[in-house]
């Protein structure tokens, strides 16, 4: 049994209630003729989608809702025809008010009442692509925040930040006070790299600045800054963070860890792994951190990596490497593709 012109689809199927199964799928599906390219079906949500009835779709061919050329369109139908397990691309296709949209089609050949069809299921990527974009912007707006890199008599201040995605969990500040001659500054990376993530990893730039001016230690600085993120990790997840102070008076790194529990300093013998102790933020809001003290002099230099840095650098680190190569190593692997995380660095230079 085949279908004439002049059939209609939903007769031929009652018997087999079909056009229930079709109805109620939550994606848009057509049915087109392979030999004349009519459109031989629409279910309600196609219907809804191109804005026709069921009438006026019977009236239609590929070409009234594709606004793809012709010869693409011949090349998407030899793919679904080539294919056994169905073939999906992307088309622009229009709705009845003369609307264009971007959708993306899984297409498959089969015979049905003895006729040889097409079947597309249709998705509208309008949602899709708003989202992309805003996700883009906020990638965008994330990155103008960071502090750009800074140089002055004191030091030298170089970062690396690479998102896995576009926007990222990971977030860096630093603020040099120079009355006291003190450079403040935070590492951070929230678990995850969505917006999410990002949301939660602002709130501790926000934190950090009001940390700074408290006359305590860092170690109560990153305990305070922990109690107060606590509210936005209740619904789960936590952070790594690394706080730090540079004092040009005493020449004295202090720091403190809360997840981020390595650093490198790289002095004339070339780049050492610091082990930091301390447990992750926004798990226990009574956690109690360590601190460390280092000296320093002119011509060291120190960096503070992220996990998704820090990770993929190759061990043991080369003796040879002073902190020029070592920047350009670091930079090289966020590039290249070889880490799974965001990626960042904090790199201090004493002049």
């Amino acid at each position: 049994m085949s279908f004439s012109e002049s059939d209609s689809f939903r007769e031929r199927c009652d018997h087999c209630q079909r056009l229930d199964l079709f109805d109620m799928l939550n994606d848009a599906l057509v049915l087109v003729k392979c030999r004349t390219r009519g459109i031989l079906f629409m279910n309600e949500k196609a219907l809804e989608m191109y804005q026709y009835t069921n009438e006026e779709s019977l009236n239609l061919s590929i070409t009234n809702i594709s606004h793809d050329s012709a010869q693409l369109n011949c090349e998407n139908w030899k793919a679904a025809k080539q294919y056994a397990n169905g073939y999906v691309f992307t088309s622009n296709h229009i709705k009845k008010d003369g609307s264009i949209f971007k959708v993306e089609i899984s297409s498959r050949f089969m015979t049905l009442h003895g006729d040889d069809i097409y079947a597309l299921v249709v998705r509208n990527l309008t949602s899709d692509l708003k989202m992309r974009e805003d996700v883009e912007l906020a990638g965008k707006v994330q990155r103008r925040l960071l502090p750009l890199d800074f140089t002055n008599e004191l030091f030298e201040m170089h970062s690396i930040y690479q998102p896995h995605s576009y926007v990222s969990g990971d977030l860096y500040d630093f603020i040099f006070d120079n009355y006291k001659k003190v450079l403040y500054g935070i590492l951070v990376d929230v678990m995850g790299h969505g917006i999410v993530a990002a949301a939660q990893a602002g709130i501790f730039k926000y934190l950090f600045i009001q940390a700074k001016d408290k006359g305590i230690p860092v170690q109560d600085k990153l305990r305070w800054i922990n109690k107060e993120v606590m509210p936005f990790f209740e619904g789960g997840g936590f952070a790594a963070a690394f706080l730090f102070e540079f004092d040009f008076m005493c020449n004295t790194l202090t720091y403190s860890a809360g997840g981020i529990n390595n650093f490198i300093v790289i002095k004339g013998q070339g780049p050492e792994i610091i082990r930091t102790p301390g447990l992750f933020l926004g798990i226990n809001a009574d956690e109690v951190f360590d601190q460390g003290v280092l000296h320093f002099q002119s011509g060291e230099s120190f960096l503070f990596l992220t996990d998704g840095l820090f990770e993929v650098l190759p061990r043991p680190i080369s003796s040879a490497l002073d902190f020029s190569r070592m920047q350009e190593m670091c930079k090289t692997l966020t590039i290249g593709g070889k880490h799974h995380d965001d990626a960042s660095s904090i790199g201090v230079v004493i002049r």
